[in-house]
């Protein structure tokens, strides 16, 4: 027998989205410039991935969208009218952000990020720094080999602070 499922609470929840996104971000910044940070960092990446993809999902709940896992509509409750395309759900910062885009004009993946950012390549898009934060949520996690990981160092956290005034015009300000 499939069990029902009713939506957490905290589905369409922006501002719990936006102080759990500011949790992270300042756990992420307290490591990534820690006294230890080259050993830290892995964890403060993971804690900046975090970070991000609240930030992105404050912003499409702000958007309408309900955070649920699309692929389990049919096992929710019959009272909840949800539709595949009302659901934002995964860890691809990419995904989340081009999905945002969609909805959004104004965000455009492709814009510049303001600051410097050595040893990344220069200039840094947007979307190419979801893409380089990507890999910390799947990689970084557990221990494991290191596929699609560039590399990662305590001044990430300067890509990450960027990432942060661009989203945040669409997630809010706490």
């Amino acid at each position: 027998m499939k069990r029902t499922l009713q939506l957490d609470k905290y589905a369409a929840d922006a501002k719990t989205w936006r102080i759990y996104a500011q949790f992270n971000l300042d756990a992420s910044r307290v490591l990534f410039t820690h006294e230890n940070a080259l050993t830290l960092c892995f964890p403060a990446a993971t804690l900046g991935h975090h970070a991000i993809e609240a930030l992105l999902k404050t912003a499409l709940i702000r958007e309408g969208m309900t955070i649920f896992d699309p692929d389990k509509l049919k096992q929710l409750d019959g009272s909840v009218t949800l539709e595949k395309d009302q659901c934002a759900w995964g860890h691809h910062l990419v995904r989340l952000g081009k999905l945002l885009a969609a909805k959004r004009p104004d965000l455009d993946l492709s814009a510049e990020l303001r600051g410097f950012f050595f040893p990344h390549k220069m200039p840094m898009t947007i979307e190419d720094g979801l893409a380089m934060f990507d890999p910390f949520f799947w990689e970084l996690r557990y221990p494991q080999q290191l596929d699609k990981l560039e590399g990662i160092g305590p001044d990430d956290y300067r890509v990450l602070d960027a990432l942060v005034v661009a989203l945040e015009p669409f997630a809010g300000r706490l």
